[in-house]
């Protein structure tokens, strides 16, 4: 093409042909609906560049209605995109996860690893939180630990294998307790873990609760079974019949309807056992508010010295100071008696000593034929006068 030039005037179009190019100094404005073509296919149009061009150096584009990249691609020189994985890495070339955001080199990830699961959290070894209003609510420590800084409210049912709590502010159902997967429900319970030991209230194997405490119930409360009071801070329940008691306190009242079996009993000062009965002090028998029996040691008083017009009966042959006595014989004395105030002694002859009275006789322990039956006195005194009575017929 010949070259079109107006040397006099600069504004002059010039169109040249330099090294197979065409050169103008004005810019070329085609007609609506025309675009600039490479061997006949439109490179650049109004509103198009060709499907011919595949590369450029654009540093800015416009906004975009879909945008699809095949291969890698980095943005802004922190967002790439691994074509070979399939993952966005944000503050990182080396993605592990199909969202990888690395920042303040903590690396946080969003994928999921196998079929069956997805992971959200640090792919560090960091911390993760939940936050709202930029408050961590829920923080997940990296050795497993979870915190919860607010309330908790769940709708459903609660597992736990282990529970340490530090209060409790209320419960609206009961602590269910449920053995693990290899394990019974025997020894569960509750602990109460302190600085020199363990506190614990739980079930036995053999279906009993066992604690290592005592129990402090209320006042006015006591120990049921079945409904019934078995056990007060003053009573045993009416339906304790049996028990395996050593020793009680001082009883108000005692009745037995059947025997009483025991090596000992004992009431303050009186003791029974198999010896039989021992008083420290004096012992009494009382019937309606009468003495019947005293005894201490210095004397024994059997009956009511202020009512001496009863009755004391003794059934069998009684003897006094006599370890053996005549089984054919009623009443035995081994020594000197009084009978209505008068005093009777024996001897082989009229008392020589001793303070006597009118009346008291002697009986003769040595009578003989022509002799007398024994001694009466017949003036008091020391030894006092004695007569001779009831001279023994000569045989």
């Amino acid at each position: 093409m010949p070259t079109i030039n107006n040397p006099q005037d600069a504004s002059s179009p010039l169109f040249v042909t330099r090294n197979g190019r065409l050169l103008t100094n004005y810019d070329l404005d085609l007609a609506t609906g025309h675009a600039y073509s490479i061997d006949n296919t439109p490179i650049l149009s109004l509103t198009e560049l060709g499907i011919t061009v595949t590369s450029s150096n654009l540093r800015s584009l416009g906004t975009l209605t879909n945008l699809e990249v095949e291969g890698d691609a980095l943005l802004g020189g922190f967002a790439f995109f691994n074509s070979t994985y399939n993952r966005l890495g944000i503050g990182t070339d080396g993605p592990s996860a199909a969202i990888d955001i690395l920042e303040n080199n903590v690396e946080t990830i969003i994928g999921s690893p196998r079929n069956d699961i997805t992971h959200i959290g640090a792919y560090s070894n960091h911390d993760v939180a939940i936050i709202t209003d930029n408050q961590e609510r829920i923080v997940v420590k990296n050795s497993g630990e979870v915190v919860i800084n607010s309330d908790l409210t769940i709708h459903g049912t609660l597992h736990v294998s282990s529970l340490v709590t530090d209060s409790r502010v209320d419960r609206s159902q009961s602590l269910t307790f449920f053995p693990g997967q290899d394990a019974s429900i025997f020894g569960l319970g509750l602990a109460w873990v302190g600085e020199d030991r363990t506190r614990t209230l739980a079930i036995t194997s053999g279906n009993t609760l066992s604690t290592s405490e005592s129990f402090n119930v209320a006042i006015n409360q006591g120990y049921l079974i079945g409904n019934e009071m078995i056990l007060n801070s003053t009573d045993l329940g009416r339906s304790v019949v049996n028990s395996h008691l050593t020793s009680v306190g001082e009883l108000n009242y005692l009745k037995v309807a059947g025997r009483i079996d025991t090596s000992k009993i004992s009431f303050n000062n009186l003791h029974i056992d198999n010896n039989g009965i021992n008083a420290d002090m004096l012992t009494k028998i009382v019937v309606n508010g009468a003495d019947v029996f005293y005894g201490d040691r210095y004397q024994i008083v059997v009956g009511d010295i202020t009512n001496q017009s009863n009755p004391v009966k003794v059934f069998g042959a009684l003897s006094v100071n006599i370890n053996n006595p005549d089984p054919d014989v009623q009443f035995s004395v081994n020594g000197d008696v009084s009978l209505g105030g008068k005093k009777f002694t024996t001897g082989t002859e009229a008392p020589a000593q001793g303070t006597w009275n009118i009346g008291d006789m002697c009986w003769n322990k040595n009578p003989t034929p022509s002799g007398y039956v024994g001694w009466v006195c017949i003036v008091s005194g020391s030894p006092g006068q004695w007569a001779p009575f009831g001279q023994v017929a000569s045989q």
